[in-house]
């Protein structure tokens, strides 16, 4: 079998040919002679690092196709060498460009063999599903179907668990065009493509959503697509890295948590693809229990604030490109099955911010009367910096969408950061929606900080963004009520000094006082607005 060596995008391409011994694939296994083979049909299977499965991946697939080829995206391991062995057409890539660009590569080199139509599939699907192939393959053989998926789950809608229900959801809702599909499993990577697909590959992608791009690409295209149900329904573990992108996250930030985290990461888990931990600086065996229990953990070395663990959750979550993410806090006050609340509001309301609220149907019973009148003024200096009217502003607990997921860059380190995310949710113009969700109270030790201490710390946060986003009603408001009380003072002292004739020094001199700040005020709004004004407008011009 050829090995080809590929430098991609053209840079330095190059060839070597090798042949391997006639019977070295027999001696690796037996196939017996009376296995279906179809002359038509080719295997592609994109690796990296897969040389644990490779090998058997690659001489399943022969029983089936007339050739596999193996794209092997720069692995660090014996994945080439042993799918050579193995009797597979080996295009070896210098540089690692990712699933999508191996994939797409493998499917261009199929079509310039002449073959009919190509399956698709991982080198774990290989040992599971390789029975499945001519089940997939046959519509595409035949012309009668462009794409044919194999699902990993029944293609019933309702009989789909949470977190396929969510992405198939979310498929359907990036589907163009006047026909709107819903697949079981749109990111399953085994599928068969038919010729008339592999002569119609031109199509942009970002390379993490490859799996719904082609499908909305044949979509759009008027192609047949179809989804069958595969026999073996065994799962590929998400990899973030290469392969199985994350799609849904659920992220914690957390300080000295080991009392409750676990039961938090367990919960979480049933609803997302992975848990993430932030871990801001803990002392106790927070990290360990996030790691021991298979979560993605980040560490500050330090503790940073809460701001700060959001700005590091937001930051990861860009760099995994998943579709939704879910932030809870790990003290076990939020309950994890609300997760699912918020996912489904998520997609059915076709919203970009979920909020699970406290505070609507009735919930609000078992939060202390001291917690809801801070939160009240807290939602009022909210508002007054521009958020639409939000029943529980300062929730911790929310799940974003990827619109939202790309926009939001926090500056401040402090609690105040739900504000801060809520007045750029505004400034985007992001759709909002809100879900009761029920908070326990009865927790010990939930927080390090008093309530009081917390509530001052963040309205006066929330008063510092106001300054910066709104400078002429935060200076000249307070600016014209300080010159309404220069010349009511000023008033008085000319009262009292037509009714005396004594002049009131100190009366004057409050008015005058009053007046200059007030005038001060004022005009230091007018110039910060202005400023304000064309900055904004800059940044309009420079997109």
């Amino acid at each position: 079998m050829t090995e080809t060596s590929h430098y991609p995008y053209g840079a330095g391409a190059d060839q070597v040919s090798t042949q391997n011994p006639a019977n070295l694939a027999d001696s690796l296994i037996r196939v017996d002679s009376g296995d279906f083979q179809n002359k038509d049909l080719v295997a592609v299977i994109p690796a990296y690092n897969e040389q644990a499965a490779i090998g058997s991946a690659v001489i399943q697939a022969h029983r089936y196709a007339d050739r596999v080829i193996v794209v092997d995206d720069c692995s660090t391991d014996k994945t080439a060498e042993i799918a050579k062995l193995a009797g597979a057409n080996v295009i070896r890539l210098h540089i690692k460009t990712g699933k999508a660009y191996a994939l797409l590569l493998g499917l261009r080199n199929a079509r310039e063999l002449g073959s009919k139509a190509v399956v698709v599939m991982d080198a774990q699907d290989g040992q599971y599903f390789a029975h499945d192939i001519p089940k997939i393959a046959a519509a595409a053989l035949s012309g009668e179907t462009d794409l044919v998926i194999g699902s990993h789950y029944s293609i019933k809608k309702e009989e789909l668990p949470f977190s396929q229900k969510f992405k198939s959801q979310t498929f359907d809702r990036s589907k163009k065009g006047d026909e709107k599909r819903t697949f079981a499993d749109p990111q399953s990577n085994f599928r068969a493509f038919s010729r008339k697909a592999l002569e119609n590959l031109d199509f942009k992608t970002d390379g993490y959503n490859i799996e719904a791009d082609i499908i909305i690409h044949f979509l759009t295209q008027d192609f047949s697509v179809s989804e069958i149900q595969l026999t073996n329904k065994a799962l590929p573990e998400p990899d973030a890295e290469w392969g199985n992108p994350l799609k849904i996250l659920a992220a914690m930030p957390a300080y000295n948590e080991e009392k409750y985290i676990a039961k938090t990461i367990v919960g979480a888990r049933k609803y997302v693809d992975q848990v993430l931990i932030v871990d801001d600086g803990s002392t106790d065996s927070t990290r360990e229990i996030g790691k021991e229990l298979g979560a993605l953990v980040v560490t500050h070395e330090k503790n940073s604030g809460y701001g700060a663990a959001l700005q590091t959750i937001f930051n990861k979550a860009r760099e995994l490109h998943v579709d939704a993410l879910v932030i809870l806090d790990a003290d076990g006050q939020h309950d994890p099955a609300d997760i699912g609340k918020l996912l489904e509001a998520l997609v059915r309301c076709d919203v970009d911010v979920v909020i699970g609220s406290r505070f609507i149907k009735g919930n609000g019973n078992t939060v202390p009367g001291y917690r809801k009148v801070g939160m009240k003024v807290l939602d009022g200096a909210t508002r007054v910096a521009g958020v639409a009217e939000i029943s529980d502003s300062q929730s911790g607990f929310r799940a974003y969408g990827r619109k939202a997921i790309d926009v939001i860059n926090l500056s401040g380190e402090g609690m105040s950061a739900g504000s801060e995310i809520l007045i750029q949710i505004s400034d985007h113009k992001l759709r909002i929606a809100e879900v009761p969700i029920n908070v326990r109270y009865d927790i010990g030790d939930t927080s390090t900080i008093h309530p009081l201490k917390h509530g001052i710390s963040v309205l006066s946060n929330i008063i510092g963004l106001i300054s910066y986003r709104r400078p002429l009603p935060a200076f000249g408001i307070p600016g014209f009520l300080l010159v309404l009380g220069g010349l009511g003072t000023g008033f008085w002292a000319f009262a009292e000094y037509y009714t005396t004739s004594k002049f009131p020094f100190v009366l004057s001199m409050g008015s005058a006082l009053l007046l200059i700040l007030g005038l001060l005020l004022i005009s230091v709004g007018l110039i910060l607005n202005y400023l304000v004004v064309l900055v904004k407008e800059q940044k309009r011009k420079s997109t």
